[in-house]
Formats: structure tokens, C-alpha cells, sequence
């Protein structure tokens, strides 16, 4: 498997940019008439979970004030790791018929060259446009087996092959640790309250080994650069916001106007760490903040984070 991260550059709607990466998530995007597969629907949930994968279904997600088929059935196609696609018939005044939103959803993932399990009842016949396609016949009794063995095939076929999988997680901490910084422990009343700050819009703590410079970790490598942009910036109008309540504080006795200059020292060493999938968004994000941040913003791509661990290992090897 092609290991180098791939966007979407054009949306299929007609919408300004698109920018998702293909196969950034651990999942299965599963398509699905609500009526005629909730049996098949229930084992595949069942097999997903057991095997570490996300099963992702278009009718599990709400959307509010969002571009609902963006949100809930486009990104996330272009997102999962694979997909499975359920094209059993449903029945009306005793007629069978295809269920058009479930084709529409499978000309999607074959579209974006998606890995994809097609399965239908034995007994029921394919659309003509995709009856040449390779497609699982099942029956109720064989469907967990057939569906378990195509999903190992399909895990298998879509993990990256170089060497065992390492979890971005882990990379990313063995980073951070190259790097003097560890995630905080947010235990005391004073770390927690940092932590809030950020927390909401998706950052995480960290703490360098003196215990003495605090860094805000944004993980966004799924995220589009103007949505990485506008919570750096939300960020840093709460912590402006949180400086500037020093003085009613102070008035209110819940802080001494001592504490408050240390605190308000400590505030105002606060980083900004940000990970960010590919060396584009790398450029754009920082041009954009470039000098209109007061606090010290590092951005760096995934690349990057590679690099700098092929660096250590020369090091320690």
C-alpha cells in the first residue's frame, strides 16, 4: 500500500475545496438499505469491532447546519480505510428494487478507487451496470464467515506494508519526548485549568521535563488548513481573554496580585504545537499566522515528524 498521504483535491459538489485524506481513518464506510440488511448490519458492526476498525454508517451521524452528504457519507468514503457495500433489493407491493442511495454511495467508493467488499443475498441479482463486479453471495446461515474472511483480506490489503504498523500515537509521543515535552498530567487544579482552555477545540497539554514550559498539541493531521487555522486562533483569544481577567480576579480575592504576575508570566510563554498531514498545509498554515499569533506557533508535517525520527535512530544507531 502507497504510504504517502493523498487528498482529495476537488470536491464532487461543487464545493470550494475538498482537502479530506484518503484513508486517514481506521474505518469501514458501510453501505446499506436501512430496511433490508439490519441483520447483516448487526454482524458487521460485531466483526469490525472485534478487529479494531470503525464501522461507519451514513445514518449514524448527525449533522446540524453542516453539508449533510459531505459530512456524513462523502468525507467519510474518502476517509475509511475500506468499505463494504450491502446491495440486497428492497421489497414494495411486491416488487424488487435496488436501493438507490446505497448505488449512489458504491459509484462514490468506486469512483475514489475505494477498496471495496460488495455483498448480496444469493438469490437476488445485481444492477447491470455493476454485475461484472466481483460481489460476495450469501446466504444468512454463511454471511459472518464470508464477511469475517473479507475483512481480514481487506485489512490486510489496505495496512501498510513496510514493516509492522505503527500507531500514529505512539510516533507522535516518541516525538514529543525527542523533543523534551510530555503530555501533562492534569491532576492538579492549576493544569486542569490550563487544559480547559484548549481542550475543546481539540488540543491536548504538554509539559517540557522541568515541569516549568506548558506547549498546546494540536493532532490535526484530518483537518483542512483554514479549520486548523481558526482554532489556533480560538485558542489564543482564550488565553488572551483568561490574562485579562486577572485584574477582576484579583478584585474578587480569588487570586493575589503576586500570583497573578507569575501566572500571567507562565501564560505568556504558552506554545502552540501543530501537527499537520502534508508539507502544504505546513506552508499555508504558517504563512497565514505568521505574525498575527503573540505566542510562539511551531508547525510541523508529518514528513517532518518521520524525518526527525530517522535522525534519532541514526543517532542512537
Amino acid at each position: 500500500m502507497d504510504n504517502r498521504v493523498r487528498k482529495n483535491e476537488i470536491c464532487i459538489i461543487g464545493l470550494p475545496r475538498c482537502d479530506y485524506v484518503f484513508s486517514s481513518a481506521r474505518s469501514c464506510f458501510i453501505a446499506y438499505g436501512f430496511l433490508s440488511s439490519a441483520l447483516e448490519m448487526n454482524i458487521l458492526r460485531a466483526l469490525l469491532e472485534k478487529k479494531g476498525i470503525e464501522a461507519i454508517e451514513a445514518g449514524g451521524k448527525r449533522s446540524p447546519g453542516e453539508q449533510a452528504f459531505c459530512v456524513k457519507i462523502c468525507s467519510k468514503i474518502i476517509t475509511s480505510q475500506f468499505c463494504c457495500v450491502l446491495l440486497n433489493n428492497e421489497m414494495k407491493d411486491g416488487h424488487s428494487f435496488p436501493n438507490a442511495n446505497v448505488n449512489m454511495e458504491y459509484g462514490l467508493m468506486l469512483g475514489f478507487n475505494k477498496y471495496l467488499i460488495p455483498f448480496q443475498r444469493e438469490g437476488e441479482s445485481l444492477p447491470f451496470n455493476v454485475a461484472g463486479l466481483d460481489t460476495i453471495k450469501y446466504t444468512n446461515s454463511n454471511f459472518e464467515s464470508l464477511a469475517s474472511d473479507a475483512l481480514d483480506h481487506a485489512i490486510a490489503a489496505t495496512t501498510p506494508s513496510s514493516g509492522a504498523p505503527i500507531d500514529l500515537n505512539q510516533k507522535l509521543q516518541t516525538y514529543l519526548v525527542s523533543r523534551d515535552l510530555s503530555f501533562a498530567r492534569t491532576t492538579s487544579e492549576g493544569d486542569r485549568a490550563i487544559f480547559d482552555l484548549g481542550s475543546g477545540l481539540g488540543f491536548n497539554l504538554l509539559i517540557d521535563f522541568s515541569g516549568t514550559r506548558y506547549a498546546f498539541l494540536g493532532n490535526f493531521t484530518p483537518f483542512r488548513s483554514e479549520a486548523i487555522i481558526w482554532r489556533v486562533r480560538m485558542l489564543c483569544r482564550a488565553i488572551d481573554q483568561r490574562r485579562s481577567s486577572w485584574e477582576a480576579r484579583i478584585k474578587a480575592g480569588v487570586i493575589t496580585k503576586e500570583s497573578a504576575l507569575v501566572v500571567d508570566e507562565l501564560f505568556s510563554r504558552f506554545e502552540i504545537l501543530l501537527i499537520v498531514s502534508t508539507d502544504n498545509d505546513r506552508q499555508v498554515v504558517r504563512d497565514v499566522l505568521k505574525n498575527t499569533i503573540s505566542y510562539k506557533v511551531d508547525v510541523v508535517s508529518l514528513t517532518d515528524v518521520d524525518q526527525s525520527l530517522r535522525l534519532l535512530d541514526g543517532a542512537l544507531g
